[in-house]
């Protein structure tokens, strides 16, 4: 995992680390659309289903969003709503810079995906060929049901005019799984010809 994006330094006071986790990145992001409440950020995750591609989670955004503000990334005014006050978090420049650097390291560095099926293939001589190829078969239709979901997920993006950038996010995992696919066929073929 990456280094948090603060640290504390001999002298106490929290300066800025080189490189931001992945929900850092994320909630930069959705501060780089406008200033908002931590609640607001909070919908746009869940309205964007972004917890399927992101490790931003509910009861760490007020604790990820005061680490950023100490490291400068982004800044906070009191907003009144109803009569209650409410942090209202902006991206500064320093945060904007950042996301910018992570980003393009990001898309230019392939990760080396984990999976579990691998755990399972890798010891795959503890298991009678039968029920292996029983549990591919499984594993297929599951695949298939979620290329199914990541299409119906696209349909409504664009019903909703996304842009082409966030269009790719629901279309990437739809070309993994497509692979993961053919890789679950060919298995089954050796499999069975074993």
């Amino acid at each position: 995992m990456w280094a948090s994006a603060v640290a504390e330094n001999d002298g106490g006071t929290v300066a800025p680390r080189d490189t931001l986790t992945n929900a850092e990145v994320a909630l930069l992001g959705l501060l780089s659309e406008a200033p908002k409440h931590a609640w607001q950020i909070e919908r746009d995750v869940e309205h964007r289903s972004m917890r399927t591609w992101t490790e931003l989670s509910q009861s760490t955004i007020y604790r990820q969003l005061h680490a950023l503000e100490r490291a400068g990334y982004v800044a906070s005014t009191t907003d009144v709503v109803d009569g209650r006050a409410r942090k209202v978090y902006a991206l500064t420049d320093a945060g904007r810079a950042a996301v910018r650097d992570r980003l393009l390291a990001i898309l230019s560095a392939p990760e080396s995906p984990t999976w579990s099926v691998d755990l399972a293939t890798y010891n795959l001589d503890l298991v009678p060929t039968a029920d292996a190829i029983e549990a591919l078969t499984r594993y297929r239709a599951r695949l298939r049901e979620a290329i199914a979901g990541w299409q119906a997920t696209e349909e409504y993006m664009v019903a909703s005019a996304c842009p082409t950038h966030r269009l790719a996010v629901v279309r990437r995992p739809r070309y993994l799984l497509a692979a993961e696919i053919r890789w679950v066929d060919d298995f089954i073929a050796e499999l069975e010809a074993r």
